[in-house]
């Protein structure tokens, strides 16, 4: 009698996760702009991208752009998710916000490190479909100030499950932390 009632309660919930996903437009589409800035600084000519949150796989990719000379970015994107409704976000690498450093002594060269950002588009920003209908303006952002969110098993298990940061080297003709000699 008890295994007949979780059987029961098993073919309930697997009748509930398949009108989910059957449920909902599997596209959804975005399109953002915006100027970013680091404290008083232009974020000047660094990659910005959107992903689709998957709950089960890895996140997917949807885009690519580069921020202008002033800052400004702008993209459209459309992401797919079959068994949930889509929710996508904005991605970058917060270089405004290093998190770890390193000198080479030989070279003078600097390593630095920093962590990912991430912020979900707002729902009413986000179109069912393939063709964006309203623009997410971030209008003008201070990474300094800015934390990243995150979604599903992430919220726990930050560490294990969100994406990871990136280093990259500053050559010592680039620095402008060294001071004359």
């Amino acid at each position: 009698m008890h295994s007949r009632l979780k059987m029961i309660y098993l073919i309930l919930l697997l009748l509930l996760v398949g009108q989910i996903s059957c449920a909902h437009e599997p596209y959804a589409s975005v399109h953002l702009t915006g100027t970013l800035y680091c404290n008083e600084s232009i974020y000047q000519h660094e990659k910005v991208e959107v992903w689709e949150k998957n709950y089960i796989m890895a996140d997917s990719w949807a885009t690519t752009v580069i921020t202008d000379e002033n800052g400004y970015f702008e993209m459209k994107a459309t992401v797919r998710d079959d068994y949930f409704p889509p929710k996508p976000y904005f991605y970058m690498i917060n270089w405004c916000k290093e998190k770890q450093w390193w000198n080479d002594k030989e070279t003078g060269d600097k390593l630095v490190c920093s962590e990912p950002l991430k912020v979900f588009i707002p729902e009413e920003y986000v179109t069912p479909g393939r063709e964006a209908k309203k623009t997410f303006d971030f209008t003008q952002v201070n990474l300094a100030m800015v934390e990243t969110q995150f979604a599903g098993l992430e919220i726990v298990l930050q560490t294990v499950l969100s994406q990871k940061g990136e280093c990259r080297r500053i050559l010592k003709k680039d620095r402008t932390d060294l001071w004359d000699n």
